[in-house]
């Protein structure tokens, strides 16, 4: 799939003055859905401090499209259904499928190791590390020993010589699934360019969000700033991401300061997410900004795309690459964080742990930290995002489980 985009934005609704209650529009069979956001919404608290978005795509329609409260809380700039949110961790999984699709070309193999396409990589027993490890979070690279800030980590090309000259980490805790919030994508992004001779966004743009209109991207452009939400934290949010010894939050003197505070995905000042310059940057792990219709829209596509039958056109993603990437490969505790998550052979997170219904049945996405949690369902060709401004554990993934149960209820019904 290639095309001749040039990298430009639609122009976009302007904001309506601040407004409370839910917005937007459901499906028939989709009313439970909303009574679910409300509530959520209800529980996160007043509209004026925080807002949220639910989308819901079904066989390539737009069934729920909801939001609610207030993008930014300093200019008062009402969330909208276009209102983009850093997918935080979840940017992992939108970088999964840019790699699968250099793979659907044949430009890559998910099982030869980084260097074969980045031979600098090979450096200081690097060599055997392959593609899939870094998908899977199992390349023993979680973190940086280097002291780093928060401006270092919006330069990949800087951070991509570094790893070049880091070797593995020691620290038997990183011999299984251990999640880190930046590695990964760095050296996902330096993979990309090397093999295909775009940056990461570029790629990004004219292969995937542009083909299928998806309001998903790594990097925002001027146009899009305005739609972009202030990001702040829940109460008690950060207690999961403590700096080492109570000391300042990036330090790297041990694997949790390497990993997690190195420098801190999330630093006491949430404003650093909401910095022009961050904005503008490629912040591969973390910085895919998306509304919940384009997250939506990218799982449904996938979801319909897994599904397909012998010999139709896919819209992004083979059958073939999908079963593969979708079949399992490791399952483990983070030391760290703790949870235990698996992870199918092309890094999409498997969230069907055998005891959901049918129309959940070998469903991946993300669910992990954060403000952002999205679902493929397969067996329903339908994918889901919830996104918030106020980063939390939250109730994303409660409101996604009434999403299935309305999804599974339209089905059996025929709506």
């Amino acid at each position: 799939m290639t095309t001749s985009l040039v990298r430009q934005v639609l122009p976009r609704p302007r904001p309506r003055a601040a407004t409370t209650g839910v917005h937007g529009t459901t499906a028939t069979g989709f009313a439970p859905v909303r009574h679910s956001f409300e509530r959520a919404c209800r529980e996160a608290g007043p509209s004026h401090a925080q807002g949220a978005a639910l989308a819901v795509v079904r066989d390539g329609e737009l069934v729920v499209d909801l939001w609610h409260g207030t993008a930014d809380p300093v200019t008062g700039t009402p969330w909208t259904g276009d209102t983009l949110v850093p997918a935080m961790t979840g940017s992992h999984a939108v970088l999964a499928t840019a790699v699968l699709l250099l793979a659907d070309m044949g430009a890559l193999a998910l099982d030869r190791p980084v260097a074969d396409y980045w031979p600098e990589f090979a450096m200081r027993g690097k060599g055997k590390v392959t593609l899939r490890d870094v998908l899977t979070f199992t390349a023993r690279l979680p973190g940086m020993a280097a002291g780093l800030d928060q401006r270092d980590v919006e330069n990949p090309r800087m951070m991509a010589a570094l790893l070049e000259l880091h070797s593995l980490e020691e620290d038997p805790r990183a011999g299984g699934v251990l999640h880190g919030p930046w590695t990964a994508g760095w050296i996902v992004a330096e993979v990309v360019r090397r093999v295909d001779g775009r940056d990461l966004d570029l790629f990004f743009l004219e292969e995937i969000a542009g083909p299928l209109g998806l309001d998903v991207h790594f990097g925002l452009v001027p146009d899009q700033l305005p739609h972009a939400a202030r990001i702040s934290y829940d109460p008690g949010f950060r207690a999961r991401f403590p700096a080492p010894d109570g000391g300042p939050d990036d330090g790297a003197a041990d694997l949790f300061g390497r990993v997690w505070n190195n420098p801190s995905p999330f630093p006491a000042d949430a404003g650093v997410w909401s910095r022009t310059r961050r904005r503008y940057a490629i912040v591969p792990s973390l910085g895919a900004y998306a509304s919940a219709r384009g997250l939506a829209r990218l799982q449904g596509v996938l979801a319909a795309d897994a599904v397909r039958a012998p010999g139709e056109e896919p819209l992004l993603l083979s059958r073939r690459t999908l079963d593969q990437a979708r079949s399992f490969w490791v399952e483990g505790l983070d030391p760290l964080l703790g949870g235990v998550s698996a992870y199918g052979e092309g890094g999409l997170q498997l969230l069907d742990e055998g005891r959901w219904p049918a129309v959940r049945a070998g469903a991946f996405g993300h669910q992990g930290p954060g403000g952002v949690a999205f679902q493929a369902w397969p067996q329903a060709k339908t994918g889901a995002a919830w996104v918030r401004g106020r980063l939390t554990a939250g109730p994303g993934a409660r409101v996604l489980d009434d999403v299935a149960d309305a999804v599974e209820r339209a089905a059996r019904d025929g709506s």
